[in-house]
């Protein structure tokens, strides 16, 4: 019997332990390891390994106190959501399923989200047509914080005070909406 299968499942937000095993070659961004432990037993863990920077694969994370000898075996976790469909380790079936799933998260990330460009883009550095050096921008801020009632110190850089501008523009541009 093999220990912590249900914390590495949580942990990894997968409904079962993968089914294939590593080739001992791959690279693999996530790995369900079992590994042999030192007063006997075996025990789940997670794995990574990268090709080109490893020569052996590395435990992530491991879920007992008790130490471990050994990696047993490893099976990969692969990666569903690339974007790649092409690269995932599945037949042609599952590919256009992955396909459609990834088209459909792309529709619903858009979803609502309208681009205005005329709003999005500022005029000039700073932002704002009367601001045009770093002491109109001091005097605007100022004046914007008395107005809307708002405490702290005016940015003394010029990094700072273009930031805040444009903390400033985005906020207004909300208001428009």
């Amino acid at each position: 019997m093999v220990l912590y299968e249900k914390e590495v499942l949580d942990y990894l937000n997968l409904p079962a332990i993968p089914k294939r095993e590593w080739n001992g070659k791959d690279s693999f961004k996530v790995g369900v390891a079992i590994v042999d432990l030192q007063y006997g037993g075996q025990a789940y863990a997670v794995a990574t390994f990268d090709a080109e920077n490893n020569t052996r694969p590395r435990i992530k994370k491991v879920f007992g106190m008790d130490w471990f000898t050994e990696i047993a075996t490893i099976y990969v976790v692969p990666s569903y959501m690339d974007n790649n469909v092409e690269e995932m380790d599945l037949d042609q079936e599952s590919k256009k399923k992955a396909q459609q799933i990834l088209d459909e998260a792309k529709e619903i990330e858009n979803e609502g989200v309208e681009v205005n460009d005329e709003l999005s883009k500022p005029k000039n550095e700073y932002y704002f047509d009367a601001v045009h050096s770093d002491e109109e921008a001091k005097a605007f801020i100022q004046s914007y914080n008395s107005r809307n009632r708002i405490k702290g110190r005016i940015p003394t850089t010029h990094e700072g005070l273009v930031m805040r501008l444009a903390v400033i523009y985005s906020e207004q541009n909300k208001k428009k909406k």
